[in-house]
């Protein structure tokens, strides 16, 4: 792994675990822990909440563990991306249409600070996953 793919991975592991925290404040300090308008699977906005802060803490290990282990770098990259898209996503479904029964308004600081975070941890990992794909198609080119 060269030395840019390693800051990249770098930064996308703390920005997923900056969104991963977030998600967990919100859980247990910022009053999202009784939101249930509507359940899906036994899934509500409340228990999707706590899923994603440990998925992002997961993700954020794996990423970290890629730095010894070359081989868990594109898989937890990819990771780290649809993780991000997820929850870039899903606050955008809040904020629109609604999703699970829940519809966001406003901009809070921990929205401000996970969405950031998650803008990071897309544009880093992809970049990671981008270069760590196109090495792989051309071996030559790496070297």
């Amino acid at each position: 792994m060269s030395g840019s793919q390693r800051v990249g991975v770098v930064v996308g592991a703390g920005a997923v675990l900056v969104s991963a925290y977030m998600h967990f404040y919100l859980y247990f300090w910022g009053g999202y822990r009784g939101i249930s308008p509507e359940r899906v699977a036994g899934l509500d906005i409340s228990r999707s909440f706590a899923l994603n802060a440990i998925v992002g803490l997961v993700i954020a290990e794996l990423l970290v563990l890629s730095l010894r282990y070359d081989r868990l770098t594109l898989p937890a990259a990819a990771l780290g991306v649809v993780f991000a898209l997820g929850a870039l996503g899903a606050y955008t479904l809040s904020r629109t249409s609604g999703l699970l029964g829940f519809t966001e308004s406003g901009w809070s600081t921990e929205a401000v600070i996970s969405k950031s975070a998650e803008v990071v941890a897309v544009l880093s990992l992809g970049t990671v996953l981008v270069r760590g794909l196109s090495a792989r198609r051309s071996p030559a080119a790496a070297s």
